[in-house]
């Protein structure tokens, strides 16, 4: 995946920064969808995001109870 600038990652996977920038606008696109169906399309791509983002970082760190409280902000928003 490319990353703004132009670069790259080495490995071509995404990290758990990538997959929480996803999570963040599959919430924030459903919340501006008036086709309830879609929204929670949306809504059920974030979760799976999310989980992605999680395991990414247990590759790499445990998960912290901050991330995961970032992204329920988002989701009231």
């Amino acid at each position: 995946m490319r990353e703004p600038g132009g670069r790259s990652h080495r490995s071509g996977m995404l990290t758990s920064e990538d997959f929480r920038q996803l999570t963040e606008r599959c919430i924030r696109l459903a919340k501006e969808c008036t086709k309830p169906s879609v929204a929670e399309y949306l809504m059920t791509l974030a979760a799976s995001y999310l989980e992605l983002a999680e395991r990414a970082l247990r590759l790499r760190e445990p998960v912290t109870a901050v991330r995961r409280q970032h992204i329920k902000v988002m989701q009231k928003e």
